[in-house]
């Protein structure tokens, strides 16, 4: 598993090659494994392969325009805060099933990109009305998705880690 929070890249060139409906249910599913507080359960989600839809979103925010050859996007949602337990710690909740779905798709060997879209008022109103949410919901992000143009360079290792940032038992 480690191999796969390693290699994670944002993929932003994506191939013309469709994904398959069962690998985007997948992707889906694996957003649903992620923790919640309180097991909310507080996301849901629109799996978008409809081109014209996809083409609309690009214009949702300036770093949506990866989603202009993605394949497939999906858009992260709250379908309602208010039936939430703990609704304080929604974007939390909503920031690993975002995860989530992007460590499934570098599993698959699917690119990916997360595009932030909340708390950006205007971003989630032209979300949202594109996408046809219902009153209540809200949006969060939106996930490019596509097998890379150029898989060599994809999935990669990257030295991120920073020692000097690690503590132990406090910051001294």
């Amino acid at each position: 598993m480690l191999d796969i929070i390693k290699t994670r890249r944002s993929v932003r060139e994506f191939s013309p090659k469709a994904i398959s409906k069962d690998d985007l249910l997948q992707l889906a599913e694996a957003g649903f494994m992620a923790p919640t507080a309180r097991a909310q359960q507080s996301a849901a989600f629109v799996i978008i392969d409809d081109k014209k839809i996809i083409a609309d979103l690009v214009t949702v925010s300036p770093g949506a325009r990866v989603l202009a050859n993605a394949q497939a996007v999906i858009a992260v949602f709250c379908p309602d805060v208010n039936k939430l337990l703990t609704k304080e710690m929604v974007m939390e909740d909503l920031g690993a099933v975002t995860e989530n779905i992007l460590l499934a798709a570098t599993s698959l060997k699917i690119g990916s990109c997360w595009i932030g879209i909340a708390p950006i008022a205007e971003r989630m109103v032209k979300a949202e009305k594109i996408l046809n949410l219902p009153k209540g919901a809200f949006i969060f992000s939106l996930v490019a998705l596509g097998y890379p143009l150029n898989p060599e360079k994809a999935f990669y290792v990257k030295d991120k880690v920073k020692p000097e940032l690690i503590y132990w038992n406090q910051v001294k």
